[in-house]
């Protein structure tokens, strides 16, 4: 594998890029508990949310709001390549397609998006 695209976690989330409306309606209606009750655990957390508050951004270009979706759905599915339920392994998988995202997206994702992930995790806003 000589570049991150060619990983099966990326192919895969690219494969869900196109989501439909019922697994983006999903998300928007899952995520927020999931990322909140798992926000301690799961080091990542801050970056889901704040790709979520990305994907919801109309001011985002359409088509990295579509690439977003895909790996928050991911996300969102409990049982998955590594179900989410094992300890120390179980998001593994997850943080492997939110940060492909991250990579390929990375700089939609703003400073008030993060804001927002931090407001809705409950954590302290960072200083400017």
């Amino acid at each position: 594998m000589n570049h991150w695209t060619e990983h099966p976690l990326f192919k895969r989330a690219v494969s869900f890029a196109q989501s439909s409306q019922v697994e983006i309606d999903k998300v928007i209606r899952e995520l927020p508990a999931l990322a909140t009750g798992i926000a301690r655990r799961v080091p990542f957390a801050e970056d889901v949310v704040a790709a979520y508050h990305a994907a919801l951004d109309p001011a985002v270009p359409a088509a990295k709001r579509a690439m977003i979706w895909a790996p928050l759905l991911y996300f969102v599915i409990p049982l998955d390549a590594v179900p989410d339920f094992i300890p120390a392994l179980g998001f593994v998988d997850d943080g492997a397609a939110i940060a492909a995202m991250i990579a390929a997206v990375g700089k939609a994702i703003t400073p008030q998006h993060r804001a927002k992930a931090r407001q809705m995790l409950g954590l302290p806003q960072l200083q400017a």
